[in-house]
């Protein structure tokens, strides 16, 4: 393979060592999150009481129209005031709680 030339002062073969260790640490931390049994989405939620569709569709990881065919299957609760939807957090947390497989010891 034929090196090609980069606009930073670095090796190529250096840029991807560190590339490498970089990558290598986000994956170490996020298993060690996994192992520990906290859940990377209740890490990431706001410290609110009710949340909004666009910041459960963060959390969750889904597009706004998953989140409401979620609401019409009663997978999760809302609530509407006026025009906007709201969800509890505790709601979110015990559906996050519910979808973890169960640790055995």
């Amino acid at each position: 393979m034929q090196e090609t030339p980069m606009l930073f002062p670095v090796a190529p073969s250096e840029f991807w060592k560190q590339i490498k260790v970089v990558v290598s640490e986000v994956v170490d931390a996020k298993l060690a999150t996994m192992q520990n049994g906290t859940p990377q989405s209740c890490i990431d939620m706001p410290e609110k009481t009710l949340l909004k569709a666009t910041e459960v569709c963060e959390i969750f990881r889904v597009s706004k129209p998953t989140l409401y065919a979620w609401i019409r299957q009663d997978k999760l609760r809302s609530f509407k005031i006026r025009s906007r939807r709201y969800f509890s957090r505790a709601d979110i947390e015990l559906v996050i709680r519910q979808m973890q497989p169960p640790v055995n010891p």
